[in-house]
């Protein structure tokens, strides 16, 4: 079966497997990496992650992916899309998380440019948003290098999130 759901130029984003556990909880129990997320995660939470992940996939047909760099097939982080719940609308949101050693080097860009553009393009997906703690420079950073424009600021998670968009054909909710 091939995992496989989008090639960049330097990652392969694929379907996450259970096998993934150990490499997302490097990830997950971080907490500069989970730092603007209520919590960090256990083992037991990462393995009940990924199956909430694969359920989601498999009923929607789309979900966040393991990111792999291409080569020797690291696993760096995840990446794609899911439905989530915005000011008690249904909306499809783009998540990325990444182990802090690929910070800053356009793995997040380049990955969440590729779920945007499967979204629109193979997923028939009319808009797609993020939500990002005000405090999180650097992921408001990625959101906009990818065309998405601050929409409003709503209560979510007990905190404030800026919510971001973008529409089908680049055109960005203001």
């Amino acid at each position: 079966m091939n995992l496989a759901i989008i090639e960049t130029e330097r990652l392969i984003l694929r379907k996450m497997k259970a096998s993934d556990d150990q490499a997302l909880f490097q990830i997950f129990n971080d907490p500069k990496a989970m730092k603007f997320y209520l919590h960090t995660k256990s083992m037991d939470e990462t393995k009940l992650w990924i199956q909430s992940v694969q359920n989601h996939d498999m009923s929607y047909g789309f979900s966040l992916w393991t990111v792999e760099k291409k080569g020797g097939k690291q696993i760096i982080g995840q990446c794609g899309l899911l439905l989530q719940k915005v000011d008690g609308t249904i909306e499809v949101e783009l998540g990325y998380l990444f182990l802090q050693d690929f910070w800053g080097k356009g793995y997040a860009t380049e990955a969440a440019q590729s779920c945007i553009n499967h979204g629109f393009q193979d997923l028939g997906l009319t808009r797609i948003t993020a939500l990002i703690d005000p405090e999180h420079h650097a992921s408001r950073k990625v959101v906009v290098k990818i065309g998405m424009k601050k929409e409003k600021q709503i209560i979510k998670w007990d905190k404030p999130i800026d919510v971001y968009s973008i529409q089908a054909g680049g055109v960005s909710v203001d």
